[in-house]
């Protein structure tokens, strides 16, 4: 969990996503940004696991009352 914690923004990403009305080409991804791709989604995966048991907590099935009136 101490992979995702670090940010995912440099400065330096923008100047290579920046496109140019010239530029044709498509930018080409390397070994890096596709490891930082994976560690997004991983992020990413995990946050919705964690967001999936509190829905489970909150909008879940009442516990059964044994004892009730």
């Amino acid at each position: 969990m101490s992979e995702f914690q670090g940010e995912y923004y440099t400065q330096s990403d923008d100047k290579y996503e920046m496109a140019n009305l010239k530029d044709t080409r498509k930018p080409r991804f390397t070994l890096k940004h596709l490891n930082k791709l994976k560690k997004m989604r991983e992020a990413q995966d995990l946050e919705n696991l964690i967001r999936a048991d509190f829905l489970e907590i909150i909008y879940g099935a009442p516990p059964e009352n044994n004892g009730g009136f």
